[in-house]
């Protein structure tokens, strides 16, 4: 059976240089002899048909995405527990996967890091509900932050001059001012808590999301556990003033009203329907199960 990589670019990603590493790329992989396959833009459900389609009719050393974390998200659903690893060039807005894992940005290096592939750490994923996830899912107001940032039109103005962060930052301010608490019940486990003034709620395989916010600070995707963030009862100008400050940092917020724990299954339900969102991607509403599955991802550090 043939050996070859699928690389997977998506044009549309972030500051749009997705085409750009791309030329890149292919420049050192064609120097090098290397057998590759690649589907360049095209929809999410496209790029899973391809992938699927390919891991069909050959042997797939890697799948290489040239992209930002929702597009990584949409491969990941047809690689956990293969054999096939994923290979990361981060070209997003937000690059949450690749600042956690440390990844290259440079062509070259990636390339380089990609074949010999020395670096194959097997980690852990989260399904919430019937979709996997590998960084954060999240309820209530950072799914309203990212729904927000979405749909905003100047997203694209601000990721094409690399002030990406700016997005984030207007669409927190926004959310914060705007966004209602919700009455929650949440089952870590065995364990049960009850809020009738729930503002959030992350389930982190890894600390962050949202371009850098630390909102599972103690999470690590080798641990088989989730971290479960759950922030309630604070006053709204806090949010804005103390507990996104503190996620920029990257230090714990250990302040009344917010609270961590650990588990493997959470279960969420609330008293009206709640945005979920998984790796920055919109995914449905409340009641929500997030499941954690111990080393079902093989992913390839370009470090």
């Amino acid at each position: 059976m043939v050996h070859i990589y699928l690389i997977i670019v998506n044009p549309s990603s972030g500051s749009g240089n997705a085409r750009s590493l791309w030329t890149k790329v292919e420049r050192h992989l064609k120097k090098k002899h290397v057998q590759y396959d690649a589907l360049i833009g095209g929809s999410e459900a496209s790029a899973r048909e391809f992938v699927w389609q390919k891991m069909q009719e050959v042997k797939v050393k890697a799948v290489v995405v040239i992209g930002g974390d929702g597009t990584v998200n949409a491969i990941l659903q047809d690689v956990v527990y293969t054999d096939t690893a994923i290979a990361v060039l981060p070209a997003g807005s937000g690059n949450d996967i690749a600042r956690i894992f440390g990844l290259t940005d440079h062509p070259g290096q990636f390339v380089d890091q990609l074949l010999t592939a020395r670096k194959r750490k097997q980690i852990d994923v989260m399904k919430v509900n019937t979709s996997y996830g590998l960084t954060v899912a999240g309820a209530g107001l950072d799914a309203d932050i990212a729904e927000r940032i979405n749909r905003a039109f100047y997203k694209k103005w601000f990721n094409k001059i690399g002030a990406g962060s700016f997005t984030y930052m207007i669409g927190t301010i926004l959310s914060s001012l705007l966004f209602k608490p919700f009455k929650s019940t949440i089952m870590i486990d065995n364990d049960k808590f009850v809020s009738d003034e729930t503002w959030l709620l992350a389930c982190g395989n890894t600390s962050s999301y949202g371009g850098g916010l630390v909102i599972c600070p103690y999470a690590h995707p080798i641990d088989g556990v989730l971290d479960v963030t759950m922030l309630h009862t604070v006053k709204r100008r806090n949010i804005l003033f103390q507990l996104f400050p503190a996620l920029l940092r990257g230090t714990p917020v250990l302040k009344q009203g917010v609270t961590y724990k650990k588990g493997k299954v959470v279960k969420i339900d609330t008293d009206r329907p709640i945005s979920i969102m998984v790796d920055g991607e919109q995914i449905g509403t409340t009641p929500v199960q997030v499941t954690v599955h111990a080393k079902a991802l093989h992913l390839i550090l370009t470090t």
